[in-house]
This record gives structure tokens, C-alpha cells and sequence, in this order.
């Protein structure tokens, strides 16, 4: 896949800030996740693991609700606009340790935003 520029110049500022984060509790990793979670994107269910991420405002995914998921996409890059997501999109991310732009082949059903919950 040729990357537009746009989105390379996305991924060479992209640093992942969230990470390697630890908690000494999942209370607070929950309390941490509410407040650093920018929005929530659900994906249609058809039978995979792979339901739901976690996005910061920079972009990063800092979870998906599934601990075995947690190596592969925790730390990856949104490169859709977050705010213009809709119900139908197909969702583009970058994955740093394989260095792969990758589309997720479940599409959006709902973009719970923390700034508008009603998406």
C-alpha cells in the first residue's frame, strides 16, 4: 500500500506516549482509561475478538478491552480523523512494531466521543 504524504508526515511525528505505561491497580488503569480516552470507536461484531478501541486525542490506541490484543494494536496510530468518524467508515491505523498501515475489516457501527456522547 503507497501512503499519501499526508499520512506518512502523520506517522513521522507519531511517538507512542502511552505505551509502556504500568498501574499498580486496574481501578486505577479504569480511572486513568476514562480520563485519557478521547473516544470510543465499536466495531461490528462478527464474531472477532477485536470490538472496540480506546483513542487518545493524539491518536494513539491505549486499549481494546481485550488483554491479548494489548501487544499488537496499544500504542498504534488512528489515522482517520476521529472527529469525522461515522457509523459504515472502515478505520486506518499504523501499527509501529510491524511498521504496516493496516485497515480494520469490521466496520464502525458507533463513535462514542468524550466531548458529545450521543455518536
Amino acid at each position: 500500500m503507497t501512503v499519501p504524504k499526508f499520512i506518512q508526515s502523520k506517522i513521522d511525528s507519531f511517538k507512542p506516549e502511552f505505551q509502556d505505561l504500568k498501574f499498580n491497580s486496574s481501578m486505577k488503569y479504569f480511572e486513568w482509561l476514562k480520563q485519557t480516552s478521547e473516544c470510543e470507536i465499536f466495531f461490528k461484531d462478527s464474531g472477532q475478538d477485536l470490538l472496540k478501541f480506546h483513542v487518545a486525542k493524539s491518536g494513539e490506541i491505549i486499549d481494546t478491552d481485550i488483554p491479548s490484543l494489548a501487544n499488537i494494536y496499544n500504542g498504534a496510530l488512528l489515522l482517520d480523523n476521529m472527529e469525522l468518524m461515522l457509523p459504515g467508515d472502515n478505520v486506518l491505523i499504523w501499527i509501529p512494531q510491524f511498521n504496516e498501515v493496516s485497515e480494520i475489516k469490521y466496520p464502525v457501527v458507533k463513535v462514542k466521543r468524550k466531548s458529545n456522547d450521543d455518536n
